[in-house]
Formats: structure tokens, C-alpha cells, sequence
């Protein structure tokens, strides 16, 4: 598989990913990938809803398995868990190659409401 054919199908997979939790979560507090967010002094992001909500970024890293191989589908897959080893007896060659992918997800988890005393004009965070 060609780097420009790994980079493309892995981040369809991410955005397709964030996509069908953004359609799952809706209704419960979450907010993936949230736009608008300001930044505090010390880097720390922020979103303006119902008061200001603090954002966290959820950082993935992954091990994906690029296989290729004569009569078989080229594709990525998500490396879960534990190796295992074994014996097969098969005449088809193959090349596997295993590579990682970190990445950050911006996030407002669920929470409660503000209280009245936080929502008041001129409050500071810091």
C-alpha cells in the first residue's frame, strides 16, 4: 500500500469514527470536536454553552496493520489486545506491515449546569 493510500483510508476512518459518535452521543451532554473554542492563558480550551464548558482533548494512539497480499483485499485494521502466533499452512504471500497513528480529539463531556454565580458578567477564570 502506498503511504498516500494509508494516510487517506486512516483519516477517512477517523473523521467516519468521530462522525458516528457525534450522531450516537446526540441528546447527552457530548460535544465532539466542538468549533468556536477559546483559549485560555495557560493553553486550557473553552466553549461558550450554557456558560462556558472546559474542553478536553482525548488523544489516541492506535496500532493500525496495513496487509497486502496476493488474492487478498488490501486494508487497514485496528491492532486490539494481545498478538497471538500459530501455524498455517497457505501458499498465498502476503506483506503485513504494523504502523501507529496518535491523534487528539477536542471534547466537552457531559456536565451540569452552571451555577447562577459563575454566568455573571465580568467573572474571571483565573
Amino acid at each position: 500500500m502506498e503511504l498516500k493510500d494509508f494516510i487517506k483510508m486512516t483519516l477517512k476512518e477517523i473523521s467516519l469514527g468521530i462522525k458516528e459518535a457525534q450522531d450516537e452521543t446526540k441528546g447527552t451532554g457530548v460535544i465532539i470536536n466542538p468549533g468556536g473554542l477559546a483559549v485560555g492563558d495557560q493553553g486550557d480550551k473553552y466553549l461558550r454553552y450554557g456558560g462556558w464548558r472546559y474542553v478536553q482533548d482525548i488523544e489516541i494512539n492506535v496500532a493500525i496493520t496495513v496487509t497486502e497480499g496476493e488474492g487478498t483485499k488490501a486494508g487497514l485494521g485496528v491492532v486490539i489486545g494481545i498478538f497471538s502466533g500459530g501455524a498455517s499452512n497457505s501458499n498465498e504471500t502476503s506483506n503485513s506491515s504494523i504502523s501507529t497513528v496518535k491523534f487528539k480529539i477536542p471534547v466537552a463531556l457531559p456536565c451540569t449546569e452552571t451555577p447562577e454565580k459563575y454566568k455573571k458578567e465580568g467573572y474571571s477564570f483565573t
